[in-house]
């Protein structure tokens, strides 16, 4: 892995996200000479940062977050990466860092209905019908009748089958509410295997996500629990903040590779010329500007910033990125509740199934290294209850506002009320007012307060009905310009680190084999797909050529009995 310069090695990273430290990294590894520029902070919204002014008496600040992190067993590009990141001496750097979440919670309202599913490698590899009994909504339970989860099943059955043609070709361009029939199911149904998936998953509503993401999310999440996707705990989380525990010995790592990292810097413009981009204009911490020269050009910016270089030259080095316009974004935004007493709700994920906001929460303490009231504020927090809103258009139960109308205090009067719901009832209280110190709200959104509209400086892409058309390639028409991030095609449909880290490599792939580098290509791991369902997807390949049905697709049972 040398680091020595040669002519045409000079590789400018524009920035330093997930997508942008993972480019870093690889092409560092092959000998490029590489400059990283990124305007806000390391890891992007992956980064954690501090309440400023908590710490007491020697101990650090806070910690907050955009949101909570945590890694699927079907991720696999990503903890390589992290297995690769040397810290502590330990022979698998960063990936020793993380801790197997044991059990995931559904929190009903008043504790009605609650479930704690173990999902814990220790219980081991778990058959189809197993998975369904653990994880899927029960007949009888809070009305749910035996055809709807018949359907359900179904459901994932003809997903799980068809094939590559047919889930482009019809499920990208259908949504997940339409391939339930969910305008004529209850409302149980709905809650329970429609819309809970998408809010409390990829932050959109069924209505307008498309099956291809969903589905697949699923698909993949369900064999890391079946045992399938590997040898890695279907969940797992970090054992601290996550720029302490990853972001930080990440960025150690890349300086002595030799990269060059250049934190406060915006892109305001590409400049381009003669088939190729020859310097990417910047604005400094200060308002100072320069132009950063290169021989290659990775643009790791997030989907709403890469928007705002369309006609700044991004879509002179390819027309064909002006459908990133069409890509839509929403917000899934972390806020943290200090408590005063450890409160581990459950080992591991809860998911607010009855929460208009669309609420999941983790308890951290409990999986971190370090003792949090020694570390931490001053001396009385004893955890954090990390939580991520999923839905800021609803009204809550508090206020009958939606999260985007409400002042910063009301959104966090809001969820501590839906969190108390899901999670007090049934003879126990579990979170009472006495417990909390105090809270964090994601600093990026901005405006709750006042005067004008509330904005979120970092968004999420969600994966809308048809927007796999709208994706670009990592590969661009300009042939020293590649594309990185979460909204880059890849093998993971979905924006996640994952998919980030899948599109990083994807880039330097091209970059390598347009350079003629004969260095070895970054590994793009690909999701798990069984070899015994391989002859249905040939026959539902077939069937999709010919413009027939999937031979398993059924109609709901309400769209029968209503004779629709």
């Amino acid at each position: 892995m040398g680091a020595s310069t040669r002519r045409g090695s000079r590789v400018a990273v524009l920035g330093g996200g997930v997508a942008g430290l993972t480019a870093a990294m690889e092409l560092a590894e092959r000998g490029f000479e590489v400059t990283v520029v990124e305007p806000a902070g390391w890891g992007g919204k992956a980064r954690s940062a501090w309440v400023p002014g908590t710490g007491r008496g020697g101990r650090l600040d806070l910690p907050s977050e955009h949101g909570f992190r945590f890694f699927p067993g079907f991720y696999r590009s990503l903890p390589d990466t992290l297995r690769r990141i040397p810290v502590d001496g330990r022979p698998d750097g960063v990936a020793g860092h993380l801790r197997e979440a044991t059990h995931m919670l559904t929190a009903r309202s008043g504790r009605r209905g609650e479930r704690i599913t173990d999902v814990s490698s220790a219980s081991g590899a778990r058959s189809p019908l197993e998975f369904l009994r653990a994880f899927g909504p029960r007949a009888g339970e809070n009305g749910l009748t035996g055809d709807e989860l018949l359907h359900f099943a179904n459901r994932m059955l003809v997903y799980t089958t068809s094939s590559d043609e047919r889930r482009l070709g019809q499920w990208e361009n259908t949504s997940w509410w339409d391939f339930h029939a969910a305008d004529g199911a209850s409302e149980e149904y709905r809650k329970a295997c429609v819309v809970g998936a998408t809010r409390t998953v990829v932050a959109a509503r069924a209505e307008v996500c498309s099956t291809h993401t969903v589905g697949g999310f699923l698909e993949a999440f369900g064999y890391g629990l079946l045992g399938r996707a590997g040898t890695e705990p279907a969940d797992r989380v970090l054992n601290g903040p996550t720029s302490t525990a990853w972001i930080d010995p990440w960025i150690r790592h890349l300086a002595s590779l030799g990269v060059r990292l250049e934190l406060g810097w915006r892109v305001e413009r590409l400049t381009v010329g003669a088939r190729a981009v020859t310097g990417a204009a910047l604005r400094g911490p200060r308002g100072e500007r320069r132009e950063l020269a290169a021989d290659w050009y990775v643009c790791a910016l997030p989907v709403h910033r890469l928007g705002a270089l369309l006609d700044r030259g991004l879509a002179e080095a390819d027309a064909e990125l002006k459908s990133v316009a069409d890509l839509r974004t929403d917000w899934m935004v972390g806020i943290q509740y200090y408590l005063t007493e450890p409160v581990p709700v459950v080992r591991g994920h809860a998911l607010f199934l009855d929460s208009p906001w669309a609420l999941t929460s983790i308890s951290q303490a409990q999986f971190w290294d370090a003792d949090f009231r020694a570390t931490y504020g001053d001396g009385t927090v004893a955890d954090c209850l990390s939580v991520d809103i999923s839905s800021w258009d609803t009204p809550g139960i508090l206020y009958g506002k939606p999260a985007r109308d409400c002042t910063r205090e009301e959104v966090a009067a809001e969820v501590w009320a839906q969190l108390c719901d899901g999670l007090n009832g049934g003879g126990r209280t579990l979170l009472h007012a006495g417990l909390l110190h105090s809270w964090e709200l994601d600093p990026a959104v901005r405006g709750l307060d006042g005067p004008g509209p509330a904005v979120n400086d970092e968004p999420l892409l969600i994966n809308t009905t048809g927007s796999w058309a709208a994706r670009p390639r990592a590969v661009t028409a300009t042939p020293n310009l590649f594309l990185a991030g979460d909204h880059v095609r890849c093998p993971v449909n979905l924006a996640t680190m994952e998919g980030a880290n899948q599109a990083a490599r994807l880039a330097v792939n091209a970059l390598l084999d347009a350079a003629g580098q004969p260095a070895p290509p970054a590994e793009v791991y690909t999701p798990h797909q069984p070899e015994e369902l391989r002859r249905l997807k040939e026959v539902d390949a077939e069937l999709f050529r010919q413009g027939r049905a999937h031979l398993l697709d059924a109609p709901a049972p309400w769209a029968v009995s209503t004779g629709g």
